[in-house]
């Protein structure tokens, strides 16, 4: 019986145990210093689609918020995964390196910031320039939605 009661299914812990008066969040605008022109909009869009979802914490405008949310793209860099010749690449990785904190929105004290978060994701060059483009783009959907869940998973600890 103690076995069965100590099965080790339970809710794994948040990286930020939040503090009961927090009820609502605001999630800013993503900075973005990369080179990848709406990867800071497709994190910001995946966020707060994620906290409308389920999170415990209500998505409300800034000036209704007891946090905020904001984060920033440090980079994101692409280079060779295979080839067909040491010239010609068939696939290609994409990486992005991000950072997070959530503060208060009444004192701008930071209540959690994360260590820097790295996604990478291979994707196939196209016949041309226009697809390799597009498949990329897709890459970076995907790793944009991978970060928000990252992110959305250690603040409101929804698995």
């Amino acid at each position: 019986m103690l076995l069965i009661a100590s099965c080790g299914y339970h809710r794994q812990e948040t990286d930020v145990q939040l503090p009961n008066w927090i009820r609502t969040i605001y999630i800013a605008p993503w900075k973005n210093n990369s080179t990848e022109l709406h990867l800071g909009q497709w994190i910001t869009d995946e966020l707060r689609e994620r906290f409308l979802q389920d999170s415990g914490l209500t998505l409300v405008p800034k000036e209704e918020a007891d946090v905020i949310l904001s984060g920033k793209v440090i980079s994101a860099y692409t280079t060779g995964l295979s080839y067909v010749r040491y010239d010609i690449a068939v696939e290609r990785r994409i990486g992005v390196e991000c950072e997070v904190k959530l503060v208060d929105a009444k004192t701008g004290k930071e209540i959690w910031k994360s260590p820097p978060i790295v996604r990478e994701e291979g994707f196939y060059v196209g016949k041309d320039i226009i697809k390799t483009e597009d498949l990329k783009n897709i890459t970076l959907k995907k790793i944009s939605e991978d970060i928000a869940e990252i992110i959305h998973h250690r603040i409101a600890g929804v698995y």
